[in-house]
C-alpha cells in the first residue's frame, strides 16, 4: 500500500510500504499522449487522484513495465476516480481502449464487460485526455 507522504508545489510524494519504493506523481490535468490509468486501484493511497503511467516498452504489448521516472495524477471527484478504477481491472485504462470496446462486435463474457466499463468511462477519458 502506498502513502502519500506529502503534496506540494504540483507533486505527490507517496512511500510504499510493499516494495520500500517512493514515488512521485506530477499533478497534471489531461492525459499526455501515450499514458494510460496506471491499475493499482486503492493503493495510490488516496481517492481523489487517479494515477497515470506511462509504457516502458510501447514496443512489446507483452511486456508491462511502465516508467516509474515520470508518473502522473489527475485530481477528480471520488465517483470518477472509483469509475475509473473497476475499469482499469478489466484492462479499460484509456480513451483508446474505451473506444475500441466500444466499437467491437464481439460477444462474450469480457468484450461484454469491457463494452459495459467503456460506456462508464468514455465521458471522463473524453473530458481528461489531451
Amino acid at each position: 500500500m502506498q502513502t502519500i507522504t506529502k503534496i506540494e508545489k504540483g507533486k505527490i510524494y507517496t512511500e510504499s510500504t510493499l516494495n520500500n519504493r517512493n514515488d512521485i506523481f506530477e499533478i497534471v490535468e489531461k492525459i499526455p499522449r501515450n499514458y494510460f490509468v496506471w491499475n493499482i486501484g486503492e493503493n495510490m493511497g488516496t481517492d481523489e487522484y487517479i494515477p497515470i503511467c506511462e509504457d516502458l516498452h510501447p514496443e512489446d504489448k507483452d511486456n508491462y513495465d511502465i516508467n516509474t521516472s515520470t508518473l502522473k495524477a489527475i485530481k477528480l471527484s471520488r465517483e470518477d476516480v472509483e469509475t475509473l478504477r473497476e475499469a482499469a481491472h478489466i484492462g479499460i485504462v484509456s480513451k483508446k481502449t474505451a473506444e475500441k470496446a466500444l466499437k467491437s462486435k464481439r460477444r462474450g463474457y469480457w468484450s461484454d464487460k469491457k463494452r459495459e466499463q467503456a460506456k462508464k468511462t468514455i465521458d471522463i477519458f473524453n473530458k481528461i485526455t489531451a
